[in-house]
């Protein structure tokens, strides 16, 4: 089997893109259907941890083939890509030549409106969990900012711009579109905080006070992911005060506290060789983010599922994530 690899197309932890990365998937799926689906498409373990709860038809994750099987042949996705391929070779589809230019694929085709609904998790009862306390509720995903400096047209509208930091006039907006459903309960999909875009907390809780959206959750009936995951019983076995041993050298013991909300602090390092911590630092900072990774899934598929959604264009400018929702909710419900 040949594989067509695909980039993280900026991944971090805090803002993983899953919305831009399923784009590019749905590239590689829509590539590979007009091979006949003769190739697997390959992806970073790391970078796609969505893989241990979402079924990627046809999708491998493996960090050795990733990075050490040849893959000379590059595939150009912004322009005549849908070809035919020699099964007997890998590709990549992200040449490094054109890793840093945006989009690294042609804006204007649709394909993954097609099959953002092959996608499917594999957890079922997580899944009916969803599909049970969505059924009569509303869903919203607001995006982080209003504004994005030097704004790209394609992206955001005039009428959606305002100064990036006007949380009143956003919030004013927001409520709007929340009081056309009078007697609703909401889905709350959000990354907004006060911290700088990708800064934020990995598990917030956004109706504690310190929180701008927490004003929503005074004035109206929400629910987020939280009363789905039961992350605050999930976030008890992380939050608190910890040694931990570097991975890199066993003999420096690191000392953090990590918070309800999944904020990780080093307060101190220091050597023993002789120490008796059996926690190792990169373990438990992997198993911070698979939860953070897991509340994105349910945020995803609470917004496909609820009743009707309002989309980041409602209360702000276009998203990934929301053509996401919106490509998945018109597939699923024509089926």
């Amino acid at each position: 089997m040949s594989y067509l690899k695909i980039g993280d197309v900026g991944w971090t932890i805090e803002d993983t893109g899953f919305g831009n990365r399923h784009q590019l998937w749905s590239a590689a799926h829509e590539l590979n259907k007009f091979n006949d689906f003769k190739f697997t498409i390959l992806v970073e373990a790391e970078k796609w941890t969505e893989l241990k709860f979402l079924d990627f038809p046809r999708t491998e994750t493996s960090t050795d083939r990733f990075h050490n099987l040849d893959y000379s042949s590059t595939i150009d996705l912004r322009t005549n890509w849908l070809k035919p391929l020699d099964e007997s070779k890998n590709y990549n589809l992200i040449s490094p030549d054109v890793y840093e230019e945006w989009p690294p694929y042609e804006i204007e085709k649709s394909f993954w409106d097609k099959c953002s609904h092959e996608i499917v998790l594999k957890d079922k009862k997580l899944e009916s969990k969803i599909q049970d306390k969505l059924k009569d509720v509303i869903g919203i995903h607001i995006r982080h900012w209003p504004m994005i400096e030097q704004p790209n047209e394609i992206y955001f509208k005039k009428d959606d711009l305002m100064a990036r930091y006007d949380y009143e006039m956003k919030m004013e907006r927001v409520k709007r579109e929340m009081k056309k459903y009078k007697g609703h309960k909401f889905y709350i999909s959000s990354d907004c905080t006060y911290d700088e875009p990708g800064k934020g907390p990995l598990l917030p809780n956004f109706s504690l006070e310190h929180h701008w959206l927490s004003e929503i959750y005074d004035e109206f009936d929400v629910i987020d992911y939280r009363d789905i995951l039961e992350s605050d019983e999930k976030i008890s076995k992380f939050s608190g005060d910890y040694q931990a041993k570097d991975n890199n050298n066993v003999d420096w013991i690191k000392v953090l506290d990590i918070n309800g909300e999944g904020r990780v602090n080093i307060s101190k390092v220091y050597k023993d060789k002789w120490s008796k911590v059996d926690i190792f630092y990169n373990d438990l900072i992997d198993d911070l983010y698979e939860l953070k990774i897991k509340r994105d899934i349910v945020d995803l598929f609470s917004l496909i599922y609820s009743k009707e959604f309002i989309p980041s264009t409602e209360t702000g400018p276009f998203s990934s994530w929301t053509d996401y929702v919106e490509s998945y909710r018109k597939e699923l419900w024509q089926e």
